[in-house]
């Protein structure tokens, strides 16, 4: 027996509205459940991707964050470094870059051997991925880099609506 994915993750986020807002409208997760406070626990809140997900949820936030992250590249505690979504094509890679743009949360776009990538930060200045995975036959294990990514070269390429990963039916 061996694990066979991730299922989900929980986030400790400091203002529970403000993140529900940025999961939720976003980067497009459906809030599909509230779990009340009781006791000593804070209000929960649960997400899925819309539609594409078969998890109860695949991100929860808990508003029990109560130290800053420190700043990108400075020391940190032990913990998560980012949570990776997956988007179906690169057009939608690209749409969620801007949005990212718009919600002030953008970091970077990058092309790796894998997939290709957009970083971002939630309000709370946790480090998000949005990836769209490179066709499996195009992969490398041995020749790992990391380079800025170009839109337009890899529309050329692959075209901007070449579904792959968990939308095109691959398992995760």
């Amino acid at each position: 027996m061996s694990i066979r994915r991730v299922n989900h993750a929980v986030l400790s986020v400091s203002d529970l509205e403000a993140s529900t807002m940025f999961y939720r409208d976003v980067l497009g997760l459906e809030l599909v459940a509230i779990l009340p406070a009781q006791g000593d626990w804070k209000e929960m809140r649960f997400f899925r991707a819309s539609g594409e997900s078969t998890n109860h949820h695949d991100v929860g936030i808990i508003a029990n964050a109560t130290l800053p992250l420190p700043g990108r590249g400075q020391p940190s505690v032990p913990g998560l470094f980012h949570v990776a979504f997956e988007v179906g094509t690169i057009e939608e890679l690209e749409s969620m870059g801007q949005r990212l743009k718009e919600a002030n949360a953008f970091i970077d776009c990058v092309e790796q051997p894998m997939h290709l990538s957009v970083y971002g930060r939630d309000p709370d200045g946790l480090s998000l991925e949005v990836v769209w995975r490179v066709p499996n036959v195009d992969w490398s294990y041995e020749d790992l880099w990391r380079r800025p990514l170009d839109f337009d070269a890899v529309k050329d390429r692959w075209g901007g609506t070449l579904t792959t990963g968990s939308a095109a039916g691959e398992p995760a």
